[in-house]
């Protein structure tokens, strides 16, 4: 068998090849040494389109190769030839006689004559193209699934027809915060992340509905990987063994936190709601308490005025009768006592009302200021009397109403100075603590007191404890303060013990922030004479 080939009787080795193989499916070229078609089999000539006559003295890449032929390919196939390597499914992207593309799997095996050296190739080729189509058909279809799966949060735990292998599916390693990995991984995998005090619970569901064979639907909380905590819902159907049920060999993974943090947010805004009708409910309670005492204000405290009026202005007019002009200057002094008695009975009481009707104003207050001028107006307004003002120089800034609250401030003070009066020292303090549900002030004094047992009626309206006429008042003023310290959310209360003094707390919340105050100077208390600067007070 020489010729072309050397010693290798080519036709003959043709000739029964050609029997042999013309009828394969695959695809049969050889070669020789150039690698120079010396023949091709049916099948080639069928996928590609070339005949025999139009191959023979051709090289295979003048004929197939094309656009998406890769180079680098041809490069490493053509340096495992040189080296005289057999070579096994190497896969190429070749070109039709029509330009069509097409996926070939090649296996080419050198022919060596008997000095050993490489004389002819055989290349047997398997069109691959519908294999590669229909791979890349299913990497498609499991792209879109993941997608799909991903976007409804939605993870698999399946075995593995092939292998029998459980597996997660990407979108469960993504719940968990995890790479994606080949390790065979269960149901039970997953439940080792539950949170530790659900696990109890978890799998006393679970085992309950194994034995009885119904379809598993549990949600639970995990904590991934780098500590997230997520809600799944699993949903599966008990596989049977030997005629007994156990896990699901596949079950449904989906993410579900963003659903539970939606039923959170309604229960919340339910509780707000429900707070809400609870706050107005509390606020008509106390409209209707606020009716209550008009009305006994109405039935009580403003007849007295009109009854001094009516009988003084009767006695005038007996006197008038009898020619007498006796007492009347006196009986019109006392008259107008009365008006002006009911004259502050009505402003206080329209005060009262406008609580009621006027929402608040809330802005952040600088109380160091507002005290300021509160303090310098009261003390003027004092005269001559000799008073100890001991403040706090930390008063925190708070939200609220600046009118209202200054009026707070103005009852609260005057109040103290009013029974502190037959001090020769009136001392009154100021400060505040911190609470958890806001800030607490207070002012304390040393004046005359009350009894604790009668604490309770201190802030209704037209209450007095003291019916001494040194201690002028319409018993409107606390319960003002009252009023205006619940509409800001907060309470008041006071202590103090008969000729001990007495100190009144109120809470405000939702503080806006400590501010340092600025120097309060000096606020001359004058006294004979002398001035005393004020003296900073100490922080409770």
């Amino acid at each position: 068998m020489h010729d072309a080939l050397g010693n290798f009787n080519l036709s003959l080795w043709l000739d029964m090849l050609e029997k042999v193989v013309d009828g394969s499916t695959n695809m049969v070229v050889v070669t020789d040494r150039e690698r120079r078609i010396k023949w091709v089999n049916a099948t080639y000539t069928r996928v590609t389109g070339w005949s025999l006559s139009e191959c023979v003295g051709k090289r295979p890449s003048e004929l197939l190769h094309g656009p998406q032929t890769s180079s680098a390919e041809l490069l490493r196939l053509a340096a495992l030839m040189r080296q005289g390597l057999s070579v096994s499914d190497f896969e190429l992207v070749n070109h039709k006689k029509s330009g069509e593309p097409y996926h070939v799997a090649l296996n080419i095996e050198p022919v060596r004559d008997a000095n050993g050296e490489v004389c002819a190739y055989l290349s047997i080729q398997s069109d691959i193209t519908e294999r590669r189509l229909q791979e890349r058909h299913t990497a498609e279809l499991k792209q879109r699934l993941e997608v799909a799966q991903r976007l409804a949060r939605l993870g698999r735990i399946d075995t593995e027809v092939e292998s029998g292998r459980p597996r997660w599916s990407s979108e469960v390693f993504r719940i968990l915060g995890m790479v994606p990995d080949e390790e065979p991984r269960e149901f039970e995998g997953l439940l080792a992340f539950a949170v530790p005090e659900d696990v109890a619970d978890l799998r006393r569901s679970l085992a309950e509905g194994v034995e009885a064979g119904e379809e598993l639907d549990v949600e639970f909380r995990v904590i991934g990987r780098h500590g997230q905590q997520r809600w799944v819902r699993c949903r599966g159907v008990p596989a049977c063994e030997d005629g007994r049920y156990t896990l699901p060999r596949s079950c449904s993974v989906q993410d579900i936190t963003l659903y539970k943090m939606r039923i959170e947010e309604k229960r919340q805004r339910n509780e707000e709601l429900n707070q809400l009708v609870l706050e107005r409910t509390r606020k008509l309670e106390e409209s209707n308490r606020a009716l209550e005492e008009f009305s006994y204000a109405l039935s009580h405290d403003l007849r007295s005025p009109l009854r001094h009026l009516a009988g003084y202005a009767h006695l005038i007019k007996e006197n008038l009768a009898k020619g007498s002009v006796d007492d009347s200057l006196n009986f019109c002094d006392r008259i107008m006592q009365a008006t002006d008695r009911m004259q502050s009975l009505i402003e206080g009481l329209l005060s009262f009302s406008r609580m009621g009707r006027e929402g608040l104003n809330v802005e952040r207050v600088d109380l160091d200021a507002m005290l300021r001028e509160v303090v310098v107006g009261l003390h003027d307004d004092a005269g001559l009397r000799n008073i100890q003002w001991r403040i706090a120089p930390d008063l925190p800034a708070i939200q609220g109403d600046t009118v209202l609250l200054r009026e707070v401030w103005i009852n609260l003070l005057d109040n103290a100075l009013k029974y502190t009066g037959h001090r020769d020292i009136s001392e009154v303090e100021i400060g505040w603590h911190p609470h958890p549900d806001g800030p607490v002030f207070f002012v304390r004094d040393n004046g005359i007191g009350f009894d604790p047992a009668h604490a309770q009626k201190l802030f209704g309206m037209f209450q007095r404890l003291h019916s001494d006429p040194q201690f002028k008042g319409d018993g409107i003023g606390l319960a003002l303060v009252r009023r205006i310290v619940e509409s800001h959310g907060g309470r008041i209360w006071a202590t103090s013990k008969l000729n001990q003094g007495a100190t009144f707390y109120f809470l405000l919340p939702n503080i806006a922030g400590s501010v340092v105050p600025s120097d309060w100077g000096a606020i001359e208390s004058v006294h004979a004479g002398d001035s005393q600067a004020l003296e900073p007070g100490r922080q409770s």
